[in-house]
């Protein structure tokens, strides 16, 4: 078996068979797919059940309580037998034939993790636009990979840009983390950073969609996603803190200054109704010693400016991003 796909699905029955119709072209008798049931309550589940009837190589598995999408990728995870895995939101339009075509190239290069190329697409509109125009790289350290997307600014961390070889992830004892927004930072950076060969390649494996009922879309609902960046910051922190000098840990401060920033910046960003608003510059203001030392510490001088201009007023670095 080449490839594991986990694609775990909470409350898509709009979405889910559209992404399955074209998950299925994959090679079946080189692929499962894993379909994880967070255990929603619409047609999703049946939905599933009905396309495992009819592909062999489809599988539910049920999970006994919601967790969320990391617990229910790590639940996948769990039970994937290929030598590759892919992660695929259920509410997304994976590229068959350009997502197979990679796994076939981490295969032939021995990969540890082979990142793409993606393309966004309005659900309302259905107008598509192209992701960051990353181009192809011979095989090299994660860690140069890392560096080179960041310095770039092609770096995104979403997990359903790679393919990840199993032992890999499993030497390394990579998991998602659980209980937070933003996973996807603190599970690809760290496979970069352990990853002895990683490459880029410019093949679109992924149509993203973005939609108001998504996770991302969920944030003008509470102010809880103001906590996740502060626990992303720390990790990634940490982390760094293990690196050796030189470009890697260079970038991982860096983005670590960026991310400390978006509390504030996406404040006005993410349109938040008042009362949201509130609370996330509360939260801003109650933790900006903290925030702004994550940038003044990024070793980039117009990253660390910005975090100067935090701690002394938070209010007036988001009214600085509310005209940008």
């Amino acid at each position: 078996m080449l490839l594991s796909v986990v694609i775990p699905f909470y409350q898509v029955e709009q979405y889910i068979g559209d992404c399955l119709t074209l998950a299925a072209q994959l090679p079946e008798q080189d692929c499962e797919l894993l379909l994880v049931d967070d255990c929603g309550g619409d047609g999703s589940a049946a939905i599933a059940k009905d396309f495992c009837a009819h592909h062999a190589n489809m599988r539910v598995i049920r999970r006994e309580k919601n967790g969320g999408l990391s617990a229910a990728r790590n639940t996948g995870l769990a039970e994937a037998c290929g030598e590759y895995v892919y992660f695929l939101d259920s509410d997304d339009l994976p590229r068959p034939q350009a997502l197979w075509q990679l796994v076939l190239a981490a295969k032939e290069q021995a990969l540890d993790v082979a990142k793409a190329r993606f393309s966004y697409f309005d659900d309302e509109t259905g107008e598509e636009m192209p992701g960051p125009a990353i181009e192809k790289t011979d095989a090299m350290p994660g860690g140069a990979l890392f560096a080179m997307q960041c310095r770039a600014g092609v770096y995104e961390p979403m997990v359903w840009q790679c393919v990840y070889r199993r032992a890999f992830l499993e030497e390394n004892e990579l998991t998602m983390a659980e209980g937070l927004l933003f996973e996807d930072e603190l599970f690809q950076a760290p496979a970069l950073l352990c990853a002895r060969r990683a490459a880029a390649f410019e093949m679109d494996i992924l149509r993203y969609r973005q939609r108001a009922g998504s996770i991302m879309g969920s944030f003008a609902k509470s102010s809880r996603w103001c906590e996740s960046y502060l626990a992303v910051c720390r990790r990634l922190s940490a982390l760094a803190k293990t690196l050796p000098a030189g470009e890697a840990r260079a970038a991982l401060c860096r983005r670590v200054g960026q991310i400390a920033l978006s509390v504030v910046k996406n404040i006005p960003a993410y349109h938040l109704p008042e009362t949201v608003a509130s609370e996330a510059m509360a939260f801003a203001r109650e933790h900006r010693r903290e925030l702004s030392g994550y940038a003044l510490e990024s070793g980039d001088a117009p990253v660390a400016a910005q975090g100067l201009l935090l701690r002394l007023s938070p209010k007036a670095f988001m009214k600085l991003y509310t005209r940008v």
